[in-house]
């Protein structure tokens, strides 16, 4: 038997020993691996912030003030980062019931671009928004959706090269289906099958990034947990697109 088929067998017996722990020890196990698949980011983002807060404080004592300013535009995303990411594997560790009351979606989905607005503004990215004015209001979690379009706003601007590009926001009504969908589009390069079919775990992504790499895990345990489903779409020459679905019955 060869390293690779052994490989295989352990990630198999590991899976059914996993699928025989109670929901909690399942859960604290993912939170283990998740862990340990984004132990490099983390490394890399605290390398970033004790690297600059120690220009910050020489700069202090020198009097330089320039070197202050000019190390806290490194410091400044890279603590927020930081910051974000262990909020976002606490939520992605425990498992918080929905809070539903009737709630005005577009509303919902334009605070969530407003909460987006500090990535925003530090890079060179457009938001075009277009609401279905003929969504009703209707029943869901708005701090949870919020968090979720804001997720999936996170994950397209790390979709643009060097976080410039185009980001298309929309909503939809669809009546027939009980549904409401929102759509995030991006016009950076076409993610690949393979990339796309990684994404429902935690991972890091290769360069410079603004996620946390729990930025589609989550969207996508909010979009299930009211009913709903996430569908990927890439378009040519270039460009991507992420669905959520929400039910509305």
């Amino acid at each position: 038997m060869d390293r690779s088929s052994h490989k295989t067998k352990k990630q198999q017996e590991f899976e059914r020993a996993l699928e025989a722990l109670p929901e909690p020890l399942q859960r604290l196990c993912h939170s283990g691996q998740s862990v340990q698949n984004l132990a490099h980011l983390v490394k890399n983002i605290l390398q970033m912030t004790s690297g600059s807060f120690e220009v910050i404080e020489l700069g202090f004592e020198r009097k330089q003030y320039d070197r202050i300013e000019r190390s806290w535009e490194i410091f400044e995303p890279n603590f927020m980062r930081l910051k974000k990411f262990v909020l976002d594997l606490i939520k992605y560790t425990k498992e918080y019931p929905l809070q539903k009351t009737a709630c005005d979606l577009n509303a919902t989905v334009s605070r969530s671009v407003e909460s987006c607005q500090y990535i925003l503004k530090n890079n060179e990215v457009t938001v075009q928004l277009q609401k279905d004015g003929a969504i009703p209001s209707i029943e869901f979690d708005a701090d949870r959706v919020e968090e979720m379009v804001a997720n999936l706003i996170t994950h397209a601007i790390d979709n643009l090269p060097e976080h410039e590009g185009t980001l298309q926001i929309q909503t939809k009504f669809l009546k027939d289906h009980c549904q409401v969908q929102v759509s995030v589009c991006d016009d950076g390069a076409t993610l690949t099958h393979d990339v796309i079919q990684s994404l429902s775990e935690p991972l890091e992504r290769i360069g410079n990034r603004v996620g946390t790499g729990f930025d589609i895990p989550l969207a996508k345990r909010c979009i299930e947990q009211h009913g709903g489903y996430l569908e990927f779409e890439g378009t040519q020459p270039k460009g991507n697109c992420v669905h959520a679905y929400l039910s509305i019955q």
